[in-house]
């Protein structure tokens, strides 16, 4: 046999030169805590599709945000499920609402965690569709507005990144500008394009925030929006 061309291992024989040579390492400071806000004081309510995770009220989400700062890692993202839900989605950008107050009360507890919030529409409506229904359509440019001001009103209770989780076509455009209008041209804006596996992961996260109601519509597969 003749000699290799390649030989990688020379560059695994010892943990310093492994080290230098590794492309990806992992530690607490690259991670985002997901977490899913309740109504309720005290709620530690363990969601059966994860195993391990768990609804929270606000007081436990603090709490737990505090830890796991402590822990090392830098920022929580926050999915909020309102104590009632509507066609417009208000309690989204209600500044009383669920992850407004979450935001709040992280930013007392942890003071230099980072927030991101979900911004997205499936958690706040009756029907559990992203945005607002007409007939078996989603009408886009009207769900812009309602995703604008959701990210405003997040962003005003504290939160650092906000980052739209919807398919409506605009919406980076449509928040951009009303953060600037909103005097918030420092509030940046987090892609979800990066996302492994999204349909397992859209999955789970609906099944744990947007409890469908029974009157929600029956939609053609292009009026979805997931």
């Amino acid at each position: 046999m003749g000699f290799p061309a390649q030989r990688p291992r020379r560059l695994r024989r010892s943990e310093s030169l492994r080290g230098l040579v590794r492309e990806t390492t992992l530690a607490p400071g690259d991670l985002v805590y997901p977490m899913f806000v309740v109504p309720g004081s005290k709620v530690r309510q363990e969601i059966r599709s994860m195993p391990g995770q768990f609804n929270l009220s606000v007081d436990e989400a603090a709490a737990e945000a505090q830890e796991a700062r402590a822990l090392g890692l830098p920022a929580v993202i926050l999915f909020g499920i309102p104590p009632v839900k509507d066609a417009k989605a208000s309690g989204a950008w209600d500044p009383q609402g669920i992850v407004q107050e979450a935001t709040r009360a992280i930013k007392k507890s942890a003071p230099d965690m980072l927030v991101i919030a979900d911004v997205c529409l499936c958690e706040y409506t009756d029907h559990g569709h992203c945005g607002v229904v007409q007939g078996d359509e989603i009408l886009n440019d009207a769900t812009l507005e309602l995703l604008a001001k959701t990210a405003v009103s997040q962003a005003k209770a504290g939160a650092d990144i906000v980052a739209p989780s919807d398919m409506m076509d605009g919406r980076v455009a449509a928040i951009r500008a009303a953060l600037d209008a909103a005097g918030l041209p420092n509030t940046p804006i987090l892609s979800y394009a990066r996302n492994s596996a999204t349909a397992a992961a859209t999955r789970w996260i609906r099944r744990t925030c947007a409890r469908r109601s029974r009157k929600s519509p029956s939609m053609s597969r292009r009026g979805r929006t997931w």
